[in-house]
């Protein structure tokens, strides 16, 4: 089997691994994390050609670019050197992505509110992924992926209709997006669908190219 087929049918994990991308992820099985079984099934054979993400905003009662973060607010952290690093925080009642340029003794938030946790379940995130300084992305446990490809000056949210279970970067600088859906009202049919991101997750675009090149 040829690792394009293998995007199409294989449980999220094994992909990655079996394409050499060296992310490992947690296969997609369980009640809590089974994707979505959609009402549509028949219009769901076929994955959406491309997925175009919203520019997020700051909304009203969030707190500003810039707002400091206590430490025990900090989720998961990754460092990209010695001095800079990224989380993702929940200040109030929202998740915001959060930088340092200290080596962790200041956390900033530099970027909207991801997620307001009176917001729609779909719309959370869990999971943090740095490719360099300028792109950072948030997924996981929710049907999005926010994305920015230039250190926080914009940041974009694409939406599935499945579970967005794992982002990844690929060849070329390229961010793939791989989530799951259900087929024909079944959920232990679930097939992975594979996006591939070049400007920052602005627009993603389905593949079943290795590593989302053309």
């Amino acid at each position: 089997m040829s690792c394009n087929s293998k995007l199409l049918t294989h449980p999220v994990a094994l992909v990655l691994a079996a394409c050499g991308l060296g992310t490992v992820v947690p296969a997609v099985s369980s009640a809590a994390t089974r994707p979505r079984r959609l009402a549509t099934s028949a219009a769901m054979q076929a994955p959406p050609a491309t997925i175009a993400a919203r520019l997020l905003t700051r909304q009203r009662g969030t707190v500003r670019l810039g707002t400091v973060v206590k430490s025990g607010d900090l989720g998961q952290r990754v460092f990209i050197n010695g001095r800079v690093g990224f989380a993702l925080a929940s200040v109030g009642e929202a998740q915001y992505p959060a930088r340092t340029t200290d080596a962790g003794a200041v956390w900033k938030t530099f970027g909207p509110a991801l997620h307001v946790n009176a917001a729609q379940a779909p719309l959370s995130v869990s999971q943090i992924g740095v490719e360099n300084a300028r792109t950072i992305y948030f997924y996981g446990s929710g049907q999005v992926v926010d994305a920015t490809g230039d250190g926080g000056t914009h940041w974009w949210q694409a939406l599935t209709e499945g579970l967005s279970a794992a982002v990844t970067p690929g060849f070329g600088g390229r961010l793939l997006w791989f989530t799951q859906t259900t087929v024909g009202g079944n959920d232990a049919n679930a097939v992975t669908w594979v996006y591939s991101s070049t400007d920052g997750g602005k627009a993603w675009h389905h593949t079943t190219a290795l590593g989302g090149g053309a």
